[in-house]
């Protein structure tokens, strides 16, 4: 068999916590057949440091500012014809208004707000550990860093 050279993209993601809320993101349903909420994030460009291309990323979603704290996460997405490695960082905010942006629209992404635990449940969210664990944990010190593989189809990437 012969071996599939995939294209390697790295990438940032952003957990933000504030009064037991999460900041996610929801994408329309055009792409996947359904809509999905997802934290803030997206590519590291050649010019910025992973922390920098979370922060930018949650400015460009959402119109927030965050300092990244911590990496919680490393996500590993491998569909047939890429492979993303997306640094999930706690980030603290610090600034900024939640607002529709450009950036968002041309995305896909048709809201970004605070979500309570209790609305995730009958949703579908990314990565989907966000549905199970105690958010409080990511706010300790001795919190574990995560490996989150799993295998996706082209156009969930």
């Amino acid at each position: 068999m012969k071996k599939m050279d995939r294209k390697l993209r790295i990438s940032a993601g952003a957990i933000v916590i504030e009064n037991n809320k999460i900041l996610l993101v929801k994408h329309g349903a055009a792409r996947h057949g359904r809509s999905f909420l997802v934290g803030p994030g997206g590519r590291v460009e050649n010019n910025e440091n992973i922390p920098q291309a979370a922060a930018r990323e949650v400015k460009e979603e959402t119109g927030l500012d965050v300092n990244p704290c911590k990496i919680l996460f490393i996500e590993d997405l491998v569909s047939p014809h890429n492979r993303v490695i997306k640094i999930w960082f706690l980030c603290e905010p610090i600034g900024g208004q939640l607002l529709k942006t450009q950036n968002a629209i041309d995305e896909g992404i048709v809201e970004a707000r605070w979500y309570r635990k209790e609305e995730l449940k009958d949703e579908v969210v990314y990565p989907s550990i966000l549905v199970n664990i105690n958010w409080r944990e990511f706010l300790k010190d001795s919190v574990e860093i995560k490996y989150l593989a799993s295998n996706v189809a082209d156009d969930d990437l």
